[in-house]
C-alpha cells in the first residue's frame, strides 16, 4: 500500500496553530457562567423582589496572614475590616429592609458580618459545618419568601453547595468573595455569578434607599 503524502502524516504547523486556538476558544465558552459578575439590572431586578442569596466568604484571616489583627487571633486582620464595612456598605445601598443575615459563629465570620452590616445577624452552625452536610436544604429551609438572603460563610459551604447544585467546583473563593444566587421558588436556585470586593462599584445599578 503506498504511503501517504507527507502533509498528511504529518500536521503542518499552521494546522496545529488553528487546533490550540479552537481548543482555546471552546475551553472559554465552556467555563462556568458563575465566574462572571451577574448582570446588574437582573440582579437589581431581582434583589427588589426579594429572590437573592449572596453568600459571602468572611475576610482575610489574621492567623494566616502577617498583618494585623483586628482582635482575636482566630479574627480577621485589620486591614480586612475596612473592607468588610465597604462591602456591606455596597450591599445595603440595595436595601436590607427585606433581607435577612446569617452568619458562621466562627470569630472571623462573624467579625466580618457585624462590620458588614449594623442589622441583626443570626449565627447558625450549619454554615461552618457544611463541609458534609446538605448547603441547599438549609438554604432553602431559611429563604423566606419575598425576602433576600444573605450568608457569610467560610470556602468549604460555596465547594458543598455546588456539589448539592451538581455543579463543577471552582476554584478557592477569595476573601471576601460573594457567591450570588437567583431564588427559582420550587425549583433549585441558579447561580447568576460571582462578586469580588473589587467588582461591586461596577454591578451596583441604581441602587434602593437603605
Amino acid at each position: 500500500m503506498p504511503s501517504l503524502p507527507h502533509l498528511a502524516r504529518r500536521p503542518t504547523l499552521a494546522m496545529l496553530l488553528l487546533c490550540t486556538a479552537l481548543t482555546l476558544i471552546a475551553w472559554r465558552f465552556v467555563q462556568p457562567e458563575s465566574q462572571a459578575p451577574p448582570n446588574p439590572s437582573a440582579f437589581q431586578q431581582r434583589w427588589t423582589q426579594g429572590k437573592v442569596i449572596l453568600l459571602v466568604r468572611h475576610m482575610e484571616r489574621c492567623d494566616r496572614s502577617n498583618a494585623p489583627c483586628l482582635g482575636a487571633a482566630d479574627g480577621i486582620t485589620a486591614r480586612a475590616g475596612e473592607i468588610a464595612r465597604v462591602l456591606g456598605d455596597t450591599i445595603a445601598g440595595y436595601g436590607l429592609t427585606s433581607t435577612d443575615i446569617y452568619s458562621s459563629p466562627l470569630t472571623r465570620t462573624a467579625q466580618t458580618a457585624d462590620l458588614m452590616f449594623d442589622h441583626t445577624v443570626t449565627r447558625q452552625d450549619w454554615l461552618y459545618s457544611c463541609k458534609d452536610d446538605d448547603m441547599l436544604s438549609h438554604i432553602r429551609q431559611h429563604k423566606a419568601e419575598h425576602r433576600n438572603l444573605v450568608l457569610v460563610t467560610h470556602s468549604e459551604c460555596f465547594d458543598r453547595l455546588l456539589q448539592n447544585l451538581h455543579q463543577d467546583e471552582g476554584e478557592t473563593p477569595e476573601y471576601g468573595e460573594t457567591l450570588v444566587l437567583f431564588d427559582n421558588e420550587a425549583r433549585a436556585p441558579h447561580i447568576a455569578g460571582e462578586i469580588g470586593t473589587h467588582d461591586w462599584a461596577e454591578l451596583r445599578h441604581k441602587p434602593n434607599a437603605s
